[in-house]
């Protein structure tokens, strides 16, 4: 268990300095997890974009081709069932420019639930950032949560809908995600993980499919997700993930 552990960790310290470069704030499906009242906690995602776009897909945009994202998420816990965040998303160019991206705001609700069996919730996000990762500068994101758990197994989806709120622009956009968990020790799963994007919600096409093959676990009290994914369609890019999630 112990070198299990131990090569996951040395994989995402490699992931996050030696590869660098990113496609979105953070790649993450939402499950049951939540803060405790009152409990204060980091999330640390870090992103790279091996392959990608060497465009921009609007005037403006840093291109994803060799770039990469730094995000930080302070978060606390308000009570049993409400917990909630900021995102201060950063990212860094393919020359070694680094921007401040701006900010967003999340809040989310998990539903009563066991230990086992199935439990629902839903995310809401309200962010401000540059054109250089967004074509409108406002957006508000809406993620149900519904998810199944087992002892060894866990399925969890996002139907992920998201809507500019500046700009001329306001039909939503679907997005949805969805993982399939296996655990393999007392404290590590493994997964696949896939991302989807379908465009404006009036006229759904296939714009990008993204599937990482992922792990869960935590090394001296750090949660850490990791995970390598493929593009299944031209504009998908080639990315690199790992998450650090650090209670205090």
């Amino acid at each position: 268990m112990y070198n299990v552990k131990l090569s996951l960790l040395l994989l995402a310290m490699f992931t996050s300095t030696q590869v660098m470069a990113a496609s979105g704030d953070e790649i993450q499906v939402y499950n049951e997890e939540a803060n405790k009242p009152g409990e204060f906690g980091v999330e640390v995602h870090v992103n790279y974009v091996s392959t990608g776009d060497k465009a921009s897909a609007y005037v403006g945009e840093i291109p994803s081709h060799h770039n990469f994202r730094l995000t930080p998420e302070f978060n606390y816990g308000f009570t049993n069932n409400v917990d909630g965040g900021i995102y201060i998303p950063a990212i860094r160019d393919a020359n070694g420019n680094w921007f401040v991206e701006g900010a967003k705001l999340r809040l989310k609700y998990i539903g009563d639930h066991g230990d086992v069996g199935f439990y629902w919730g839903i995310n809401g996000e309200f962010g401000s950032v540059s054109k250089r990762t967004e074509p409108e500068r406002l957006n508000l994101e809406v993620r149900p949560i519904i998810g199944y758990k087992t002892d060894n197994w866990h399925l969890t989806t996002n139907p992920i809908f998201g809507v500019t709120v500046s700009g001329n622009s306001h039909t939503p956009g679907f997005s949805p995600a969805f993982k399939v968990a296996r655990k393999a020790t007392e404290t590590t799963w493994f997964s696949v993980e896939h991302y989807a994007d379908y465009g404006e919600v009036n006229q759904l096409a296939n714009q990008g499919q993204v599937t990482y093959l992922a792990a869960d676990t935590e090394f001296s009290g750090i949660g850490l997700n990791i995970g390598i994914g493929r593009g299944w369609s031209g504009v998908s890019d080639t990315t690199i993930k790992a998450i650090f999630a650090v209670p205090f």
